[in-house]
């Protein structure tokens, strides 16, 4: 039986995979065409599920894995309602002929197959979900949208054949409620493929808009008498039993039996034998040369490469002549925990063409690092004689920096190419690999295990890591040309040569450089927080009349809803919901949520930032060094992490005293450089409203301008706020911000929201213009670009699903506002970079936080470097209004900001 897990060995299975064996076979069958065996027999369902299986394995990382299939026969939902599932067309002949082969593919993959009699398999997903490990994460390989009442913070469900993943956020872009309010949606609406009669005449939209405004379905038929829409409230009146009896036939039970244990679940090796002879048999060619080649789950099928292993100085003399003779090489390199900043890397591979490679063991097993530097140095370092080639080159740029060698600017990065021809499709080298040369590369986690049983490079048998590697440099060798063509193409080349690839550079200095914190003042503030927490925790008892653990969300919902009996908003699967939006709804009617959101907000930034950040300070160094990531979004801007240092609060004194700990080395200042509204300068750009276009022109205050131009009134009588709704407004234009969601925002009614949105159009009218050209636009090309060409595709704005359609047309605007700006930031990141270098000052770029750049400087650069970043932020790009750059010097980053 499986029990709950708790506390029991919680780092032996970090990822569940519980794949809908019955939804996804049904998938598979009509997605593929029709497909036979040699012997005439169907088999387009099992090769569509089996290829699925792999997939997911591969892509989810899953340490366990459990099939669930619908037992046959009736369940006890028949016994509720004798209707369920009446008029179901019958199974297809040709995919009930292929079920058991699936068995016996899921059986040759050593995966368990899970189907209990009375239950269906949604039922058993349920409970395998509640009995999960505490610490794992939980992915639900299916499309049945019952199962998205299950999505939650560590739980996600994932269309295989599709490869599209719902999250809280995208369940409710889907639906219009959260995961939490899927069931009472169901309720309403129904489900006619299961015959689940749901209310007559309540839609998918009106059920959301109900939910929404109500809160529950309970709440809803309790109040039935006092819904202003008519139509609504007579069919509620007249089948509120109907809804009740269809929350209890959509409603997923949490109590089946189980048959086996956790253990069983773990993913195992397959049996290769009985895979080949089923593969045999079925006709499945590919599979079987792909199984032919690996021998076992995840082995590559690269073809016939060859890897030469090179371990001492005289075989690296040789590699360095025939690297001399050679236009260019194509580098892959095997880092350790370490990484480059520490030099820690275990071996390099080389590819002078796509078919054979060099491996070159690093360290005790070969040649020592300082060696190998030494006599690239003259080939790979400025100017280069020899254009090399990678797909992580900013990593390979700090390794040799470090050791004092500053090579030539990369000829290539496939990974970055890959990303810019479709910024959400394949990220790993083996499905960068798999995408665009259709070739089966072994994924570092089948080389090197995955969760608890995962292998440092240093522990993987040197062979197995040259093999790895080698593979690895002759993919990126075949894939630089056709990557490249594609660049072209698609009219990218210009963005990937002037910015992309040269930001490899820039990011590879900044995240050498690092930043300096104060730990003492760090400690300071987490003694000061601390603190203020039991203050805070001893308010928050005392207005609960009892102690109880605060960060528990259950004792929390028992003090809110049962002891103070505070109104509901929300409620989850395990109970009344206790988020923040909730507690902010709560805290006008008692004090005690108003604390619970100070505490939550507090302990936070203390556990995210103040206590988190000193361990994060190199030894060496003494300095915290940020890992910026290029691919880290489909709007190009730049992401963050160890530590994320674009989420640190902008706003409030808590974000504030953060920035204070970040200082300059000695003798040295902190210069910020922040565009100013620059997504709203570029909406007046591409509007080309006259109204808006002359605003920016004349300096005024934008949000005072809009206020006073939507209300009529002269800009010296727009109140604060006035001004900060007007604010909310332009924001809100960008985001794609509802009424209902402006309204939210300012605490007004939907109706007034409206109005504001309408009034700024009759004002701005160039602006509507604009946001209707730009989706219509992405609507016939399938995609937006940015002003420097940067794509992103939006495939739902095809979508028969409205929801899906407006969420797409809500992010093509953002898209070409927030890209063009992260296309800008870097534009100029990269100039001032070569700025910098030419000039040879001291001055470092060291932080981008969105519209932001740090710099630190010695106090006798800052009156050069000022006028310098000035210039080059300002003149990045001809606008049709000025672009400004607010500049600010401080001994700490907040002082400088």
């Amino acid at each position: 039986m499986l029990p709950p897990v708790s506390g029991k060995d919680p780092k032996a299975i970090r990822r569940v995979v519980l794949i809908d064996g019955t939804n996804t076979l049904y998938r598979a069958f009509f997605a593929i065409p029709s497909l036979r065996a040699p012997d005439g027999f169907p088999t387009n369902a099992a090769y569509g599920f089996v290829t699925m299986l792999a997939k997911v394995i591969r892509e989810e990382q899953a340490s366990a894995v459990i099939v669930v299939f619908d037992a046959h026969g009736e369940t006890f939902r028949h016994r509720l309602f004798p209707e369920y599932k009446a008029g179901r067309e019958a199974t297809p002949e040709d995919l009930s002929a292929q079920i058991p082969v699936v068995r016996e593919l899921v059986a040759a993959h050593r995966i368990p197959v899970i189907e209990i009699p009375d239950f269906e398999a949604d039922d058993v997903i349920a409970t395998l979900v509640e009995r999960a490990p505490d610490d794992a994460e939980v992915v639900i390989v299916s499309t049945d949208k019952d199962l998205m009442q299950l999505v939650d913070e560590r739980v996600s469900l994932v269309d295989g054949i599709k490869s599209r993943r719902y999250g809280p956020a995208e369940v409710e872009a889907r639906f219009g409620v959260p995961p939490e309010r899927v069931l009472d949606l169901r309720a309403l609406v129904g489900d006619p493929s299961d015959n689940i009669p749901g209310v007559k005449g309540i839609g998918e939209k009106g059920a959301a808009r109900l939910i929404d405004e109500w809160g529950s379905l309970d709440e809803l038929l309790a109040h039935t008498e006092e819904i202003k829409a008519t139509r609504a409230r007579n069919a509620l009146l007249a089948h509120a039993d109907a809804a009740r009896l269809s929350r209890r036939l959509a409603s997923l039970r949490t109590d089946a039996p189980l048959p086996l244990d956790w253990d069983d679940a773990k993913l195992a090796e397959p049996d290769t034998a009985a895979l080949r002879e089923l593969y045999e048999r079925l006709g499945f060619t590919r599979l079987l040369e792909g199984l032919e080649d690996a021998g076992g789950r995840g082995e590559t099928a690269a073809g016939s490469i060859d890897v030469r292993v090179l371990a001492d100085l005289s075989a690296l003399d040789g590699l360095v002549d025939e690297l001399g003779s050679s236009p260019s090489a194509s580098l892959s390199c095997v880092f350790g925990e370490g990484g480059p900043l520490e030099g820690d890397v275990v071996g390099v591979a080389f590819a002078m063409d796509p078919a054979a490679a060099v491996y070159l063991p690093i360290g005790a097993e070969g040649i020592e690092l300082a060696d190998l530097v030494e006599r690239l140095a003259p080939l790979f370092g400025e100017p280069g004689r020899v254009a090399w080639i990678a797909r992580d080159t900013k990593r390979i740029q700090m390794l040799f920096a470090e050791r004092g060698i500053d090579l030539a600017l990369p000829h290539f990065d496939v990974a970055i190419a890959a990303h810019l021809l479709d910024p959400a499709g394949a990220r790993s080298p083996s499905a960068i690999a798999k995408q665009h040369l259709g070739l089966d590369l072994l994924p570092w986690e089948d080389l090197a295990g995955r969760g608890a049983k995962a292998r440092s490079a240093a522990e993987i048998p040197m062979e197995q890591l040259a093999h790895w590697a080698g593979a690895d440099a002759c993919a990126v060798a075949a894939l630089h040309g056709p990557l490249a063509e594609k660049l072209d193409r698609d009219e990218l080349a210009a963005l990937y040569d002037e910015v992309e690839l040269p930001m490899t550079r820039v990011l590879a200095r900044m995240e050498r450089a690092g930043v300096r914190v104060d730990e003492a003042r760090l400690e300071s503030l987490a003694t000061e927080y601390e603190a203020t927490l039991a203050t805070i925790e001893k308010q928050i008892h005392a207005l609960a009349g009892e102690e109880f653990l605060v960060s528990s969300p259950k004792q929390l919902q028992h003090i809110l809803f049962e002891k103070l009996k505070l109104p509901v908003i929300k409620k989850t699967k395990t109970g009344y919901s206790t988020d923040e939006s909730v507690l902010e709804q709560l805290a006008p009617v008692h004090e005690l949520p108003r604390r619970i959101l100070e505490y939550r907000r507090l302990a936070k930034l203390l556990s995210t930032y103040i206590v988190a950040l000193p361990p994060l300070v190199n030894e060496r160094t003494g300095r915290i060094h940020p890992t910026f990531h290029q691919l880290g979004a489909a709007t190009g801007r730049l992401s963050a992490s160890n530590p994320n240092v674009q989420n640190i609060p902008i706003r409030g004194e808590e974000g504030a005293r953060i920035r204070e700990a970040f200082i300059p080395a000695d003798g040295c200042t902190f210069l910020s450089a922040d565009y100013s509204q620059i997504e709203l300068r570029l909406l007046a750009h591409y509007s080309e409203d006259a109204g808006l276009v002359e605003a920016f022109r004349q300096g005024e205050d934008i949000h005072r301008e809009t206020a006073a131009e939507v209300a009529g009134i002269d800009a010296a009588a727009v109140s604060e706020d006035q001004r900060a709704r007007a604010k909310a407004v332009n924001f809100g234009i960008i985001y794609g911000l509802s009424a209902f969601g402006l309204a939210n925002q300012l605490g007004i009614a939907s109706a007034e929201g409206q109005a504001m949105i309408d009034a700024y159009f009759d004002r701005y009218p160039g602006v509507r213009s604009f946001l209707e050209r730009t989706v219509e636009a992405a609507r016939e090309r399938g995609f937006v670009t940015t002003l420097l060409g940067r794509r992103r595709y939006l495939p739902d704005l095809g979508s028969r699903n409205r929801t899906l359609r407006m969420a797409a047309e809500r992010m093509a605007t953002n898209s070409v506002l927030q890209g063009t700006a992260a296309d800008l930031i870097k534009k100029a990141m990269v100039d001032l970079d070569a700025a910098l270098a030419v000039r040879g000052w001291t001055a470092r770029m060291i932080l981008q936080v969105h519209d932001e750049l740090v710099f630190e400087v010695p106090g006798s650069e800052v009156s050069l470097l000022e006028p310098l970043v000035r210039e080059r932020m300002e003149g990045v790009v001809a606008l049709r209004v000025p672009v400004v750059v607010d500049i600010g010097v401080g001994k700490s980053w907040r002082e400088a900001h």
